[in-house]
């Protein structure tokens, strides 16, 4: 017998036959999309996930002051030919720094974030100095690229000081 007599006018109750079977089989299966169950609740594994930051956003210190209760003193020497406006948060307000002068912050605690920025918008470009345990100089100058330019000092409580 050949295929196309299977499905032939004078054989109607084969094809009947097929179509049955495969409308009980999607019934009698549902897809295995329905079928799943969705946690409510997140497993171990998730839970202790934490996101990892990317390479490119992990900075390293630039140097390093002894932790402690002890104060520290930041010297910010204004090597530029224009004003700059500082401050230590928490611990000064907003001073200017005229190009080509210096100042002393002294009894700073730590944590500690010194700001610096240029009233003209202007780009600065910061390089730190450890001079004695607890003493920082800090060197403003003109930076050439948004790369470079530098508008906060960080000192975390572990002594670890950050330039962003």
């Amino acid at each position: 017998m050949k295929f196309t007599h299977l499905f032939n006018s004078k054989n109607p109750g084969l094809l009947g036959a097929i179509f049955s079977s495969l409308l009980l089989g999607a019934v009698a299966f549902p897809s295995a999309s329905m079928a799943q169950n969705t946690p409510t609740e997140p497993n171990e594994l998730q839970a202790q996930a934490q996101p990892m930051p990317l390479p490119q956003n992990v900075q390293m210190p630039v140097a390093y002051v002894l932790p402690g209760n002890a104060p520290v003193a930041v010297e910010i020497i204004n090597q530029t030919n224009t004003a700059i406006t500082y401050e230590a948060i928490g611990e000064t307000r907003d001073r200017t720094l005229d190009g080509g002068d210096q100042a002393m912050l002294m009894d700073l605690q730590i944590p500690l974030t010194v700001t610096f920025m240029r009233p003209d918008g202007g780009l600065i470009q910061a390089q730190p100095e450890i001079i004695a345990p607890g003493e920082i100089r800090i060197y403003l100058t003109e930076a050439n690229d948004l790369d470079s330019d530098i508008t906060n000092m960080r000192i975390e409580p572990n002594g670890n000081m950050y330039l962003y």
